[in-house]
């Protein structure tokens, strides 16, 4: 359990640290009045302006460097002017603003209210999780409580801060449709900018609520999973027509024009995110070994394709319609055969690699857990440059578990085809036929054998893909609202086809060398012998470096969330839809 800080001790100590009745503060043996003549001071006494200078040098040991309130230091000087007025009344009505910023405060208690005239009080990065209007000063105009453990807001109900006039709750555990009934003008009647960003508000259509706030000009929603729909930020532009900025933002007569009419479309899917990833050209990938040449007898045949192939988050929904093979697990990724249909719930990582098995693990946050599934382009041969023009479109409805997902980002990775053919057995069988019968298709015999030995029936085994790299994709900004993310992913430099290639081709010239060393062996020509193994011994042998691409292995990938950009193709899109 986690110890108890209250808001009004850890303020009170703060105040003890400004030492107002230490040297060179306070009326003590050290303060001699200005009005007193020389003769008539003691020895060890100073002017206040002596000390007033000991308080404001930067030099001085006495300066006073907190930031916890703008009135400290000149708390400070007055208690060097006027040490008579140093009650303890004066001083909690002597602070208008307070910062108590990191200091693990867990619990805004009733101490607070005997500072009656503060204006703004920030309590950002504690462990605050309720807010108790009771405790807070009715004079109040600023508050601020960013990045605290404030889950709810039911702290607020039947009280009222008549004169706040902003309201910073941003990076907090809120989203839940109660708490925004309690964002209202009977709570909050003064509001005039409202920070809710970062926060887990999911409900477009749930946020119509800060439209009782008459006052509200600026108001902050990024980060929330809300800003991922297509009808963001047009329905709210639309339907708050007093809005001057929202997320940083001004709001233009031309922003008024476009989505005009937009929050008043029926039936408009408000929760819903569609999100587009394509896949660009493939550059830098080393050539695979050559095919054999036409009348080579060297079986198997193997040929090369290559693509991309990612996971992204999928509808529970939706995946149920799909076939079972194209639902993916870890297990399935790194070799094992887990049941049909089964769904791999986590999100797909892979960390950098350039072996043929890029290992997967399932990832989640804390509370959740979503399924993804695989998705793939496809296989191309390869090219120097390897264009692909190839997108997804993906639709999504929880759009919590989107922005959880994006906030992980995306590995995008490198496959390799491998299609391995063999020749066809012969499924034809001798048949009776009689003597006509043979002298008479003799002719036709002998035109589909040469057929048979020009076209070369093959049979191809299942592709075997490896992977040849992965690279991770932030989408951490397209969380918070942006719109498209466009990167360029680098491999780095891929050697392992490349070292494959140097040992078929080292494999093949092996082999020619034996043929060669049998033939002239049968012709007992000893000498011929030696001078071909003399001719093999001096060959050069290939230099690995020489199949390094100079080039590292680069894709280009990009990541579009949709948006309306105004209420003409909102309209379409429903009616298509």
């Amino acid at each position: 359990m986690k110890p108890t800080r209250v808001l009004s001790a850890v303020i009170e100590n703060q105040v003890r640290s400004l030492c107002l009745r230490d040297f060179p503060c306070g009326k003590e043996s050290w303060w001699g009045s200005a009005s007193q003549e020389s003769s008539d001071r003691e020895g060890d006494t100073e002017e206040p302006a002596a000390l007033i200078d000991l308080l404001t040098c930067s030099r001085s040991p006495w300066r006073y460097e907190g930031s916890w309130s703008a009135q400290a230091a000149a708390l400070r000087e007055l208690s060097v002017r006027k040490p008579e007025c140093l009650s303890d009344a004066f001083v909690h009505t002597f602070f208008t603003s307070l910062r108590v910023v990191g200091q693990r405060v867990s619990v805004i208690d009733e101490g607070l209210l005997r500072f009656c005239k503060l204006e703004e009080l920030v309590l950002c990065v504690n462990c605050i999780s309720d807010i108790p209007l009771k405790h807070l000063p009715a004079t109040l105009q600023v508050l601020e409580l960013y990045a605290n453990e404030i889950s709810s807001l039911r702290g607020a109900s039947g009280q009222q801060l008549p004169n706040l006039r902003h309201l910073g709750l941003g990076r907090n555990p809120l989203g839940s449709l109660e708490d925004l009934q309690y964002i209202s003008s009977s709570i909050w009647p003064q509001l005039v900018s409202l920070d809710l960003s970062g926060c887990g508000f999911a409900s477009l259509g749930g946020v119509w609520g800060v439209a009782s706030l008459a006052g509200l000009r600026m108001l902050s929603l990024e980060g929330n999973p809300l800003v991922l729909s297509p009808a963001y930020p047009g329905v709210l532009i639309d339907g708050l027509p007093r809005l001057l900025y929202l997320d940083g933002t001004r709001v233009t007569p031309d922003d008024r024009s476009a989505f005009r009419g937009m929050a008043a479309i029926k039936g408009l899917a408000l929760d819903e995110a569609v999100v587009q990833v394509s896949v660009g050209p493939i550059r830098g990938v080393a050539p695979p070994p050559a095919p054999p040449r036409a009348g080579s007898s060297d079986f198997p045949l193997v040929s090369y394709n290559y693509r991309i192939s990612y996971h992204f988050l999928t509808n529970q929904k939706q995946s149920s319609d799909l076939e079972p093979s194209a639902l993916v697990t870890a297990d399935q990724e790194t070799g094992s055969s887990p049941q049909d249909g089964e769904m791999h719930h986590g999100m797909a990582t892979a960390n950098m690699c350039d072996g043929p098995n890029v290992p997967l693990t399932s990832m989640s946050d804390s509370e959740h857990s979503w399924p993804v599934l695989k998705h793939s382009s496809p296989a191309v041969p390869w090219a120097e440059v390897m264009d692909l023009k190839h997108s997804d479109t993906h639709r999504l409805s929880d759009l919590s578990a989107l922005k959880s997902f994006l906030m992980q980002g995306l590995w995008i990775t490198l496959e390799e085809e491998k299609i391995t053919s063999w020749p066809a057995s012969s499924s034809e069988t001798p048949g009776n036929k009689s003597a006509v019968d043979k002298k008479a298709s003799a002719k036709e015999d002998n035109a589909r054998k040469k057929k048979k030995e020009a076209v070369l029936e093959l049979v191809q085994e299942a592709p075997v893909y490896s992977a040849l790299g992965s690279a991770h994709l932030g989408l951490g900004d397209m969380a918070m609202g942006q719109h498209s993310v466009h990167v360029l992913c680098d491999y780095g430099v891929l050697d392992s086809t490349c070292k494959a290639q140097l040992q078929q081709e080292q494999g093949k010239k092996g082999k020619e060398e034996k043929r060669k060393e049998e033939k002239k062996g049968k012709q007992g020509d000893t000498k011929g012998k030696g001078k071909a193994q003399k001719e093999v011994e001096s060959e050069p042998v290939a230099d690995d470096a020489t199949c390094i691409p100079v080039q590292p292995v680069t894709v280009e990938i990009s990541v579009l969330l949709h948006k309306w950009p105004c209420a003409t193709q909102a309209t379409g899109t429903q009616q298509h839809t």
